[in-house]
């Protein structure tokens, strides 16, 4: 039975491929999670918009066109600053503000 041996090259090749491969190992281990701020600052993207379309109020998804819900609310039944403010769009920045503007004004 005749023995095959591994060149010296070879044994090299694979010690540094696995070498590498635990390096890279770690760093995925190790690499610190990016932070998400819980507490947004002024400034940020708004995640919603309330506009007034026709006569209703309707919600869209910043970066989309579509609307993303059609409340069915009365803008005629809102005070005029409220009014004002929807023709030219109320930036949310999130689901928590949404709920509190809709809950306003189907009031």
């Amino acid at each position: 039975m005749q023995t095959h041996y591994r060149s010296r090259g070879f044994n090299i090749f694979v010690l540094t491929l696995t070498f590498i491969a635990v390096i890279f190992l770690l760093l995925a281990l190790l690499w610190p999670e990016p932070s998400v701020s819980s507490n947004p600052v002024s400034g940020d993207i708004t995640q919603y918009t309330a506009k007034s379309v026709g006569y209703q109020v309707v919600i869209y998804q910043t970066g989309n066109s579509d609307p993303v819900m059609l409340t069915g609310i009365d803008i005629r039944t809102l005070p005029e600053a409220d009014q004002q403010a929807l023709s030219k769009g109320i930036p949310l920045q999130d689901a928590t503000a949404l709920a509190h503007l809709l809950e306003d004004y189907d009031a």
